[in-house]
């Protein structure tokens, strides 16, 4: 039975393999470096290790397509080059106003112990709307842009409008794949919401907090 698993396992890494590499060609003289629109991910030394070679891009292949999303799509290439492999992975169908995807290339080295180390990861954001600037997909240069703390709110105060086991989180930018810099509860009144749109995507502030919410969860204070 042992046996039996393990060539089981060995085919299915065989034909994962195979569909790496029917994915989509690669210049073999491609580098990872920073520049096309690529921004650097930075990676430990010795850190990013693991048995397989998919085993060390795995991470970046998790939680992806989001389960609220229908037209979610994932490429993935793997192409020996001299030193090492080249790895391009492609991630659409993000659930963002912004950011339509993101397209990942890295290098992954074999080690004299038979394991696999992810040497250098970059990413490049792949906008829906806007254009790439520095790696962000940015609708207004930033030097145009004003924080919420600069400005006069836009109108009345709102209110969280999610279910009561719920929470707004608040972003750093406008979409889901900015990092949460906090939370409101529902109910929550006198948020504080500010004419600095991207889409469906305002900067708003309550007490000490500020920040990007999809204001389709906030309703107008009665």
């Amino acid at each position: 039975m042992l046996c039996a698993k393990q060539a089981i396992r060995q085919m299915t890494k065989g034909l994962a393999l195979a569909a790496l590499f029917m994915a989509f060609p690669l210049s073999s003289n491609a580098q990872p470096a920073s520049g096309e629109g690529f921004r650097e991910v930075r990676v430990a030394p010795g850190t990013a290790v693991a048995d397989d070679l998919i085993d060390v891009v795995l991470p970046f292949l998790k939680g992806h397509p989001e389960r609220d999303e229908g037209n979610g799509g994932m490429q993935l290439n793997i192409r020996k080059d001299s030193g090492g492999y080249l790895v391009n992975i492609i991630l659409t169908g993000y659930l963002d106003d912004v950011l339509h995807g993101e397209h990942f290339r890295g290098v992954v080295i074999p080690l004299p112990d038979d394991r696999w180390e992810l040497l250098s990861m970059s990413v490049k954001p792949l906008c829906a709307r806007g254009q790439n600037i520095d790696g962000v997909c940015q609708s207004t240069p930033a030097s145009e842009r004003t924080m919420a703390s600069d400005v006069t709110p836009a109108g009345p105060g709102m209110c969280v409008d999610v279910p009561l086991d719920d929470t707004l989180n608040l972003r750093a930018g406008p979409g889901t794949r900015h990092h949460v810099v906090g939370s409101l509860a529902p109910g929550t009144c006198s948020v504080e919401l500010f004419d600095i749109c991207e889409g469906n995507w305002c900067q708003v502030r309550w007490a000490q907090i500020s920040g990007w919410v999809n204001t389709r969860y906030l309703a107008p204070m009665n």
